[in-house]
């Protein structure tokens, strides 16, 4: 270790750090000014011996700021800023303005809704994420209302444990 190093704000920073990786890279820089070796570290952090050897490199050349990830551009994305605002401004109206029957959007009625105006395909399980990147809830069906008086839910709850036991 070329740098000097205070384990004390290193020890800190640790329990401020919420991703899991930075903190056991603070701790593999604590453990090496400790004078472990690294193959303890690596044991002891459940990561290869060459793992820890980079994150000590990265220390050195950058000191703290080498110990979190550099940004990953990933792929592009199939919606332009626009058109994810325009499909923001979409998803806040009600289906029927677009010729659905339904009064609330499913997610498959945004992949189809994706595919028909904008002319791009999503995976299912994306969509659920791309719906929540825009700030909106995915909420559950409900057998009844949650505002159902509580002679219906008891009416509902007597039924389904009819139902349960076979006397339908």
């Amino acid at each position: 270790m070329h740098r000097e190093v205070d384990v004390e704000s290193l020890k800190k920073l640790r329990k401020k750090v919420d991703d899991p990786k930075v903190r056991d890279r603070i701790t593999a820089v604590i453990m090496e000014v400790k004078g472990y070796e690294r193959r303890e570290m690596a044991d002891i952090l459940s990561v290869h011996r060459e793992t820890v050897r980079l994150w000590i490199k990265r220390f050195d050349e950058s000191g703290v700021d080498g110990l979190w990830d550099e940004e990953r551009p990933g792929r592009p994305s199939k919606l332009s800023e626009a058109e994810r605002e325009q499909v923001r401004a979409d998803l806040e109206q009600s289906p029927k303005e677009f010729g659905y029957e339904s009064e609330v959007w499913s997610t498959r009625m945004v992949l189809d809704h994706l595919r028909e105006e904008y002319g791009v395909e999503y995976h299912p399980r994306y969509i659920q994420r791309f719906i929540r990147k825009l700030g909106f809830e995915l909420k559950k069906p409900r057998p009844k209302h949650h505002k159902a008086s509580e002679e219906e839910k008891k009416k509902y709850y007597q039924r389904v444990e009819e139902v349960k036991k076979g006397r339908s």
